[in-house]
């Protein structure tokens, strides 16, 4: 496996989880709530356990690209990843090359 495959799986490892998460906080977040629920950084780090903030609406946006993650600010990692949109709270980042393949291909949706 190569650097690029092991980073995009780890990231897909964190993508499973928040959907996990985003299904448990539909149940109790009414629909157009800005309210906002934790999420896990879904940068390549093994040990990195960050949480960060985000509206379910934020949250469908990240999520409307299959090659898009977020990740916590300074997660970002520019050798497999672009950063195409970013505040306070989180950055949306999107891979590339063979991450961007792999990451595509592990979508759960």
């Amino acid at each position: 496996m190569t650097s690029a495959e092991r980073k995009a799986n780890n990231e897909g490892a964190f993508r499973k989880a928040n959907e996990k998460l985003e299904r448990s906080a539909k149940e109790i977040v009414p629909a157009g709530d800005d309210s906002l629920v934790p999420f896990l950084c879904e940068c390549p780090k093994r040990e990195c356990t960050q949480v960060v903030l985000l509206t379910l609406a934020e949250y469908e946006q990240v999520r409307a690209a299959s090659v898009r993650g977020l990740a916590a600010p300074g997660h970002e990692d520019l050798s497999i990843e672009r950063v195409v949109d970013e505040n306070e709270r989180f950055l949306t980042t999107e891979k590339f090359g063979e991450a961007g393949e792999v990451h595509a291909e592990g979508d759960p949706r």
